[in-house]
């Protein structure tokens, strides 16, 4: 749904008037979790990026590489997905950005740990393993959880109430009778002024005054 400004802005104004308060991508929790998204992005990209380079050092000097193959080959595609899910997060595309973050990040912890076998060979019972991949992955999927859920239900709150607004808008834009064209309505939206409530009588009037002067003709 394509949502005019000054109307959002009325939506605004109707929900503070009315005291409706809920998470939004504009406020400071959203913000601060994107930050620490973007931070603990960026670490683990690097840590990946490490593993990639030392998986080929790897492959140059040894001649049995089928064994970590695979490993790395999933390492690539996920990151590259999440990659992917981290540019598009930026765009109005939220929800289809969390589901390709979220998979691969989750996907990771059990090659990572697969590859970090520890002396005894128990999947990801080093040190390391937590530090570099199991945290900051973990962190991940909760940070991109939460600013998705955060994102998808505030547009789905304000679409609802922006529809209301909208309708009630064209309701009194109509209260003269007279009909308008989807042309008019456009114009007429673009041009709102939410603080100027007059605006849409003198709307209104205009148009009963064009209509009367019209069927004069």
């Amino acid at each position: 749904m394509k949502m005019q400004e000054s109307v959002l802005r009325r939506v605004r104004m109707v929900e503070e008037k009315n005291g409706i308060k809920y998470a939004k991508t504009d406020g400071k929790l959203y913000k601060a979790l994107r930050v620490l998204y973007i931070i603990t992005f960026a670490y683990t990209m690097g840590i990946n990026l490490l593993f990639m380079a030392g998986m080929l050092l790897v492959y140059g000097g040894t001649d049995n590489f089928s064994g970590i193959a695979n490993s790395l080959i999933s390492v690539c595609v996920c990151t590259a997905v999440i990659i992917a899910g981290f540019v598009l997060s930026f765009f109005r595309f939220k929800f289809s950005a969390g589901i390709m973050s979220i998979v691969p990040e989750i996907f990771l912890i059990p090659v990572f740990g697969a590859v970090m076998k520890d002396d005894l060979g128990f999947m990801g019972f080093t040190a390391s393993f937590f530090w570099r991949h199991l945290i900051p992955l973990l962190l991940l999927v909760i940070l991109i959880t939460a600013t998705t859920v955060i994102a998808v239900r505030a547009r789905i709150k304000t679409e609802r109430q922006y529809k209301r607004v909208a309708d009630n808008l064209y309701r009194l834009y109509k209260e003269s009778g007279a009909d308008i064209t989807d042309e008019q309505w456009e114009d007429f939206i673009k041009e709102y002024d939410p603080t100027d409530y007059k605006k849409i009588f003198k709307a209104n009037e205009q148009n009963t005054e064009e209509n009367s002067e019209t069927e004069q003709v």
